[in-house]
């Protein structure tokens, strides 16, 4: 059989591809040898090349079939070298995907990114809590009594309650991007520990609550006699499923521990604050409310043909 090697290896890889390839067959170019040779031959000179091979080498063999057609029959070392017929590139394109016309066909994309910055900046917030701070100096895995996406949802719900307005985002995302909202008074709101946080928040707060409470997990009923009691109810609208969960939908660890309400107290005691302190926070969280709240329009749309679940999927 009449074969061709070429030869694409870098650095101290040439050399020692040179010695094995010189010694079975004719070299006719720089990085190219020929010669006929049986199977067994080929065979040997593969492995000689593999025994010595490193991430510089490189070596292509080509087949010549006939006058008009070779086919490849190996490459040992970096593939990348070749295409899979064992052509050689000469030339390159690239293309900026980052700037590509398929990214910007993204309508929605601005108010995908708006929920889940905002969402992302929230989330730990019920992490401020005395609580969970401890937790972290001691490395406990105890359980909360309630989980910190749980409280940032009460935080959240006493935000919108102090911006006096729970039908239009606008209010609550507003206090946010002007950062006017009041510390003390979302500290107290909070504390009252309502139990169903989620039920009846303006649109936009809707999908960033969503987003917020199921990051880690989505809702539960452990018990079965109160999945039985849900199992037949329709919920046809984010509205209405928010309305029905509380912290039992796996957002609790109730415990029979004589520190259990002390520990439950301290879930609601922030000794360092709700992040007001961070300047990078309050930077992050003024420049993305401002862009949610720019992106109502698209909401309003998703909200009226149902379409906001595909939205909210590819947020989560």
């Amino acid at each position: 059989m009449l074969v061709t090697f070429i030869s694409q290896c870098d650095k101290k890889a040439i050399n020692r591809t040179r010695r094995v390839l010189d010694a079975f067959a004719n070299r006719i170019g720089d990085n190219t040898w020929q010669t006929v040779i049986t199977e067994d031959g080929l065979l040997a000179v593969k492995q000689l090349l593999k025994q010595t091979a490193t991430k510089n080498t490189a070596v292509a063999c080509h087949w010549l079939r006939s006058r008009l057609r070779t086919e490849l029959v190996w490459v040992v070392g970096n593939r990348n070298k070749f295409n899979k017929e064992g052509v050689v590139a000469v030339n390159s394109t690239q293309k900026n995907v980052l700037h590509s016309e398929w990214e910007n066909n993204w309508t929605y994309l601005p108010l995908i990114k708006g929920l889940v910055a905002v969402a992302a900046l929230l989330h730990d917030w019920g992490k401020a809590t005395l609580l969970f701070q401890q937790k972290l100096k001691v490395s406990s895995k105890e359980g909360d009594p309630l989980r910190h996406e749980w409280v940032s949802c009460l935080l959240l719900n006493a935000l919108i309650e102090q911006s006096g307005d729970k039908k239009d985002d606008t209010a609550w995302l507003s206090l946010l991007s002007n950062n006017t909202w009041n510390e003390a008074q979302l500290q107290t709101i909070t504390s009252q520990n309502i139990a169903k946080p989620l039920d009846n928040l303006p649109p936009l707060a809707q999908w960033v609550a969503w987003l917020i409470v199921t990051h880690h997990r989505l809702p539960a009923l452990r018990e079965k006699k109160q999945r039985d009691q849900y199992q037949d109810t329709k919920r046809d609208s984010i509205n209405a499923m928010l309305k029905s969960m509380s912290a039992e939908w796996g957002y609790q660890n109730i415990s029979q521990d004589k520190n259990y309400p002390q520990r439950l107290k301290d879930c609601f005691n922030f000794p360092q604050g709700l992040l007001s302190q961070s300047t990078e926070w309050q930077k992050q969280i003024k420049k993305w409310s401002a862009r949610l709240l720019q992106a109502q329009a698209q909401a309003q749309v998703l909200a009226e043909n149902g379409a906001w679940r595909v939205v909210l999927h590819h947020a989560r």
